[in-house]
């Protein structure tokens, strides 16, 4: 597992991925996994998860994969978030699986895919990004 994973899976890549208790599970040859859990105070008035929360959890998961892409040399800074929803996702437990498109000099492009505990398609989004060097 890479050094950024791991500072994920400890909550200490950053606040929103420690609001959503992002954790990376496993990566193979096309797709990183992660779990991810919604509390109580990402529901709508209609006890589902609000779509902007959806669209933060996708944006992290694809943000930090392109980053470990990048050997966190570079950071995607987003220039199109496309996302489509699915159906409604429920409070608790989510899963996420993201797949790199393009990790170029000037362009990165991810798609990030989320589903509820029994593997239903929620959302996808489609991430489009500038990189742009983190100084490390």
């Amino acid at each position: 597992m890479s050094e950024v994973y791991q500072q994920l899976n400890q909550a200490q890549f950053c606040p929103t991925m420690t609001f959503f208790g992002l954790n990376h599970i496993k990566t193979d040859a096309e797709t990183t996994y992660f779990d991810v859990t919604f509390p109580a105070e990402s529901l709508n008035p209609m006890g589902f998860v609000q779509g902007g929360m959806i669209t933060a959890a996708l944006d992290d998961a694809t943000s930090i994969v392109m980053i470990d892409g990048y050997d966190r040399k570079k950071a995607p800074l987003s220039t199109n978030l496309h996302i489509l929803f699915h159906r409604p996702m429920s409070e608790g437990l989510g899963h996420i699986e993201v797949k790199i498109i393009n990790l170029g000099r000037k362009s990165a492009t991810s798609e990030g895919r989320l589903f509820d505990p029994n593997q239903k398609l929620i959302a996808t989004l489609l991430h489009s990004a500038q990189p742009v060097e983190t100084g490390r």
